[in-house]
């Protein structure tokens, strides 16, 4: 574990001011790959932020390649780091890139369920109606409003065939935000390569839905949810 200091917080906008004195202490080499950061919560107190804004920090830092967050274990310097560039211009970018994660977590926990449910009680009507979304994302690839259309379409209709109300309006509440941070990102700048997966995991999400595989379903849902995280730090700007 890292003995770096850590200054103390007290001017607004907490989470950019974190993230660049994070970043100042990498580029100095105070932290170096595969150090640990401390706890969020110890974080926190050090800085003296609260722990919302020390996460939207580490979520910009992650998205940036900087820091990588591991589930249960902690928060660690990459290795290796990304090649060096003007990493405070992507900043803001990557900030609001942070929150959309935020939002991949709670889609992932909706989601999931939604397609293992879907899996359980689909109709042919249901498949079919998923396979002609599936159809319109591959025709609109490289039309991108109108592939990010099809894409929420297809996340709206995965919560329509499970056939619950109240995940159905949670889901309709989260991709209106979800929309809103595409286009602001400006994500038509997402590559062909992640287009081609993102159809692929959702066509896998479909035929696990088909053959009534409601864990495979999750499964295949979680990592079309999550196919945007690799992205996401070629197109801050």
């Amino acid at each position: 574990m890292s003995t770096a200091e850590y200054l103390r917080i007290t001017r607004h906008s907490a989470p950019r001011l974190v993230a660049e004195q994070l970043l100042k202490k990498i580029d100095s080499g105070e932290l170096v790959p595969g150090d640990g950061l401390p706890a969020q919560r110890e974080l926190a107190k050090l800085l003296g932020v609260g722990r919302s804004s020390l996460r939207e920090a580490v979520n910009a830092l992650a998205v940036m390649g900087y820091l990588e967050v591991i589930q249960g274990k902690g928060t660690f310097i990459c290795q290796p780091l990304p090649a060096a560039d003007a990493s405070l211009s992507k900043l803001d970018g990557a900030l609001q890139a942070g929150a959309l994660i935020d939002l991949m977590e709670i889609r992932e926990t909706i989601e999931c369920r939604s397609a293992e449910l879907a899996a359980e009680r689909a109709g042919a009507n249901d498949i079919r109606q998923l396979n002609h979304i599936l159809s319109q994302i591959d025709a609109h690839r490289t039309d991108y409003d109108a592939y990010l259309d099809a894409d929420l379409a297809f996340h709206l209709c995965v919560a329509q065939t499970a056939q619950n109300s109240v995940t159905l309006e949670i889901t309709r509440l989260l991709l209106e935000k979800v929309a809103a941070h595409h286009r602001r990102l400006q994500t038509a700048f997402l590559s062909s390569a992640y287009r081609d997966n993102s159809l692929q995991s959702a066509r896998q999400v479909v035929a696990c839905i088909q053959k009534g595989r409601g864990p495979d379903a999750a499964a295949w849902m979680g990592r079309h949810l999550n196919e945007i995280r690799t992205e996401l730090k070629d197109i801050l700007v």
